[in-house]
């Protein structure tokens, strides 16, 4: 008996050695040298800092870039559209008009109506203050819009609380958090996570909560407002996008590892309860990425399933992020089966993705071969496809092959388009000495959607 127990021993670990082992082993991924040669749009403000946003607009594509201007501490926005398929050269169209403290990185584009819809909000005396503005482009030219406001005190936004709790710092200015929202003909969507504290003594913190996680709608497109509560556990970083039947809202949920998914009738009806779409979502700014192209829902995040902690001298302990996969027919009762897109890849960062009918493309930077030690350091640009609507997936491909000179290639923005994969990242060499470096390229590659 004593034999049989040391001989399953021995199996259970040699088998464990073989997993390790087996997990160990990079085979190098393929550089794609199918792509055009760079090509510069624009540049950085400061490193990797300060990149570019891309949207597909109609038949071409736009990039909109924020920069902060630190003499008067604004915010600036530049719009820019490419003059010519090739992408060789591109019109810089500055919003100069536009109110500071927008968020330019959470725009939603109205193709349909030539316009962009920007949002911002702050807390400040137990109030949220929210406005919009609407920016037109038509002919080469930016017209702006009037701004829209409205406000929601802290009763409406929570309820009944102990006088104790505030959703800003007592004799401070706040803010909630926003995120992608939806322009639908008079409909819009502004999806948002508004989070309470208890204070004790002064501006002593004592515990979080009540929360509120929803979206507020304008069925009149912008005349008057409602708010919508979806949720009341702590949330960030919240996303909406419409399909062919269903609005549906994204948030990563309380301060686990879970990302969770609402939906609610275009046709009218309440939110559904939520689903959850993974348990093992890298809970990170810009974590995932989440669009619809007719009645399907598709979905990629960073995830942390397979991730090993290892210690950072400079910084947080690090973690190995997978990108995953999955996406959700109007009429499926459940999420598809996730795909690992990224294997092969050590660590990945910033996933990016664009879909064009049954045509997909992710994008994301990474370290390919990242060992125990490994802190930070010069990453690459890597890609995969799927030309099935997402049931299967070819093997990522490299884009740029610069790590190895000690450049960083990050930041990447991804749009299919008419057959064609358009990708624009920043690249450049890392100076940890320097708390502001100089500026980056921002760069261009285009090439056909692999068949």
């Amino acid at each position: 008996m004593k034999r049989t127990i040391k001989t399953i021993l021995l199996l259970v670990f040699l088998a464990w050695i073989v997993v390790f082992l087996v997990d160990q082993i990079r085979w190098p991924i393929q550089l794609d040298r199918g792509w055009s040669q760079q090509i510069q749009a624009a540049e950085t403000q400061n490193g990797d800092s300060g990149s570019v946003n891309l949207y597909k607009w109609r038949d071409t594509i736009i990039l909109l870039q924020h920069r902060y201007d630190w003499s008067s501490k604004s915010s600036l926005c530049s719009i820019m559209t490419r003059n010519n398929a090739s992408g060789n050269s591109w019109t810089q169209l500055p919003l100069s008009d536009v109110p500071s403290g927008y968020h330019f990185y959470a725009p939603v584009i109205d193709s349909t109506n030539n316009r962009i819809l920007f949002e911002q909000g702050y807390t400040e005396n137990d109030q949220l203050v929210m406005s919009i503005i609407f920016v037109r482009v038509t002919n080469g030219r930016v017209q702006v819009g009037p701004e829209q406001k409205w406000k929601t005190d802290q009763r409406t936004l929570l309820g009944e609380t102990p006088p104790n709790v505030h959703i800003n710092d007592p004799g401070r200015r706040g803010g909630p958090i926003l995120g992608f929202g939806v322009v639908d003909g008079p409909d819009l969507y502004v999806p948002f996570c508004i989070a309470a504290e208890r204070y004790e003594g002064r501006g002593t913190i004592f515990g979080d909560g009540p929360f509120n996680n929803g979206v507020f709608h304008s069925p009149d497109a912008g005349a008057t407002w409602q708010m919508e509560r979806i949720s009341d556990f702590y949330g960030s970083y919240p996303t909406m996008c419409r399909s062919g039947n269903y609005y549906y809202y994204l948030l990563p949920s309380g301060y686990g590892k879970e990302l969770r998914c609402f939906r609610k009738p275009i046709a009218g009806g309440s939110w559904e309860t939520s689903e959850v779409v993974t348990k093992n979502y890298a809970s990170v700014d810009g974590g995932y990425i989440v669009t619809a192209e007719g009645d399907t829902t598709h979905i990629c995040w960073l995830d942390r399933r397979h991730s090993r902690w290892r210690f950072n001298p400079e910084g947080p302990i690090l973690e190995d992020h997978e990108i995953v996969y999955c996406h959700r027919r109007d009429s499926d009762t459940h999420w598809s089966p996730d795909i690992i897109v990224s294997k092969g890849v050590r660590q990945a960062y910033e996933p990016a993705m664009s879909i064009d009918g049954n045509k997909i493309v992710i994008v994301w930077s990474g370290h390919e071969n990242a060992g125990r030690g490994f802190v930070n350091g010069p990453t690459e640009i890597f890609y995969a496809t799927s030309k099935d609507s997402g049931k299967t997936w070819a093997k990522p491909l490299k884009v740029t092959d610069r790590a190895k000179d000690g450049i960083t290639s990050g930041e990447p923005q991804v749009a299919v388009q008419n057959g064609v994969i358009h990708l624009f990242y920043v690249q450049g060499r890392e100076d940890r000495h320097l708390s502001r470096q100089a500026p980056w390229p921002v760069y261009y590659q285009q090439r056909p959607f692999p068949n």
